[in-house]
């Protein structure tokens, strides 16, 4: 099986990157994000407790809050309904039977047992209660099923690896492909780290002009745009952008890894095109050509910072962000 990561920087262009690959032959692109691996209580954290940082309780509730986030991950979702992001119909699967196996493939044994740590999100009823019958009871009734999984790097991959595969395993054989897109699925910070979590993985790093991530951050209200449309933060969002960069800066060419700009996507479509091609191993299909992505509709979304109300913040991203600045001859 292998896949496809499209990341960005947060507005960067990556849906157009994403909508572009759909016009190509024998693969198919995932609907949604799919952000298991990079998340908070997602992989990466689970194989920080299980593997790096091991101690005698931290293992066991890196497991649940990670079960607890599939959970969510798991169920469907709607106007009146908790949080969701409907991977088992999405899928085909059952996602946390699947997870629950992923799981049981680490753990050494399960018990029974109990701990203070298993009570800091009771409210205060409930803690009573629980404290009461620790106290008065010889079998404590707190008792719960409890973890101890201390497995290697190695088994981690590997379990991690089949985990993946099996989470696609129904969704490849529906679309007839064997290779899937994702959309944000490894962190533009630590590539590497979550790209071990797939097999066979490539990794597109879709980078826009800063300025136009600014404006749209703040149109939008996302991440840091709050901070930006109430306060005109540039100072902030130019540390933010610098913090998120550094941690990412090729000082070679790495074979699974191609970095891209969405403006290049707009004026420079075919020879992009012809380079994605080539880094993927497929081609565009020319009877979907420019069905999804339109480069000449999406000159629109390139300079968005000309209207921006306050130009002196504009210039000022440009002096300390130029080397990321696009402009247009």
């Amino acid at each position: 099986m292998n896949f496809i990561s499209v990341v960005g920087y947060g507005w960067s262009g990556s849906s157009a990157y994403m909508d572009l690959l759909q016009e190509f032959d024998d693969i198919d692109v995932f609907p949604g994000e799919f952000r298991l691996a990079k998340d908070p209580h997602g992989l990466i954290d689970l194989e920080n407790s299980l593997v790096d940082n091991w101690e005698f309780i931290r293992h066991d509730v890196a497991i649940r809050e990670f079960k607890s986030y599939c959970e969510m991950l798991s169920r469907e979702t709607g106007v009146f309904k908790r949080a969701g992001k409907d991977f088992s119909r999405k899928l085909n699967i059952d996602f946390i039977e699947t997870t629950n196996k992923f799981i049981d493939g680490l753990t050494d044994i399960s018990y029974l047992g109990d701990s203070s740590l298993h009570r800091y999100n009771i409210n205060a009823m409930e803690y009573f209660y629980k404290r009461l019958r620790t106290k008065f009871s010889a079998y404590s009734h707190n008792n719960t099923k409890m973890h101890l999984a201390k497995p290697s790097r190695e088994k981690f991959i590997i379990e991690s690896r089949e985990y993946i595969n099996n989470l696609f395993s129904e969704f490849c054989k529906r679309k007839k492909v064997d290779t899937i897109v994702l959309d944000q699925a490894v962190p533009i910070t630590n590539i590497h780290k979550g790209a071990a979590y797939f097999e066979n993985m490539k990794v597109i790093v879709v980078d826009r002009d800063p300025r136009d991530i600014y404006a749209n951050l703040a149109k939008r209200n996302s991440l840091i745009g709050p901070d930006i449309h109430k306060n005109d933060s540039a100072k902030k969002y130019i540390k933010w952008h610098l913090k998120l960069r550094e941690s990412f800066n090729l000082t070679h060419e790495e074979p699974n890894i191609l970095r891209v700009s969405f403006e290049d996507l707009v004026y420079d479509y075919e020879n992009i095109v012809s380079k994605i091609s080539k880094f993927l191993g497929c081609k565009q299909s020319i009877a979907l050509k420019r069905e999804f992505f339109n480069p000449e509709y999406s000159k629109k979304n390139i300079g968005l910072w000309k209207t921006y109300k306050n130009q002196d913040t504009m210039n000022y991203i440009n002096k300390e962000l130029k080397e990321y600045c696009y402009n247009v001859e």
